[in-house]
């Protein structure tokens, strides 16, 4: 399969709840047109801050037609379809395929764990398989508890998961993500998925960036990215304090609590998060409003 290398921001957007926790479809339209405006490329649904893993299979598939709908081709599409089971796997990836997204992706399962690389390979293998016709991302995170070198993920994949395309990097280990870059002479794209650390891989090479502040902060990002494409280091410095001051409310306030509060700044209400993380209450989600403004207007 010939691998069409992704490009630009992908933001990965939160699943709407309402003031039920039942998924609010009709909210994916509003933020599909946010994440146009703001010159995103494409999205990463159903993932860590899309919340997934706290949705049901039923729920991941309607999620799925809402932004197929809502995009209507103009985004890059990524969905990711990581579960404990394999059959909800399937079940996943066969719609995605129907759907013709661009690409699927899995976070592997953290309760029973993959032992080896061997055995992460297999898993994946079997996931990327559910959709044939489709490109196929690693998902590539410390949260899941699966750490193995990802070039060695690389090397021991390359041929056996025929649709592979590359690996959605989220890890702050610059130099496992440059090896990345270089394993296999280069053939398999590596997105890179730490915002907060979007200008070092900018100096690597990066030319696609997944993450969650692309939500609201995807022009901040476009003016480093300009910045440092005219070496005008000043600007690239500039705008990674904006985007770090950011990245600090998410730290201080709970990521994905946090990351839907400051969607309110935009006028797009994506509801609490389901539990087991914590909600935040309505004068907290003012304060970060406020403050989230006074970032990005400086």
């Amino acid at each position: 399969m010939e691998i069409e290398r992704l490009r630009g921001l992908i933001a990965a957007p939160h699943t709407p709840f309402d003031r039920n926790g039942m998924v609010a479809y009709p909210v994916i339209r509003q933020q599909a047109e946010l994440l146009l405006e703001q010159g995103v490329t494409g999205a990463y649904i159903s993932g860590t801050t899309g919340e997934g893993v706290s949705c049901s299979v039923e729920e991941r598939l309607k999620v799925m037609d809402a932004w197929s709908e809502a995009s209507a081709g103009r985004l890059k599409l990524i969905v990711h379809i990581g579960a404990l089971s394999i059959r909800d796997v399937e079940t996943l990836g066969r719609h995605a395929n129907e759907l013709r997204v661009h690409a699927t992706s899995v976070v592997p399962p953290n309760y029973f764990k993959p032992a080896s690389l061997a055995s992460l390979v297999r898993f994946c293998a079997l996931a990327a398989a559910t959709a044939p016709d489709t490109a196929f991302y690693y998902y590539h995170t410390v949260m899941s508890g699966v750490t193995f070198p990802m070039d060695k993920f690389l090397e021991a994949a390359d041929g056996v998961i025929p649709n592979l395309a590359g690996i959605k990097f989220n890890s702050p280990d610059l130099y496992m993500y440059q090896n990345c870059r270089h394993a296999c002479n280069g053939r398999y794209d590596i997105v890179y998925g730490v915002d907060e650390f979007f200008a070092g891989a900018l100096a690597l090479g990066a030319e696609c960036f997944i993450g969650s502040t692309y939500n609201y902060m995807a022009p901040t990002y476009l003016e480093v990215w300009e910045a440092f494409r005219r070496g005008d280091m000043s600007g690239v410095d500039r705008g990674m304090r904006k985007a770090c001051l950011g990245v600090d409310i998410l730290v201080k306030h709970g990521g994905v609590a946090a990351g839907k509060a400051m969607m309110l700044a935009h006028g797009v209400d994506c509801g609490d998060p389901r539990p087991p993380l914590d909600r935040l209450d309505d004068a907290t989600k003012r304060r970060i409003v406020e403050e989230f403004r006074r970032i990005v207007a400086r």
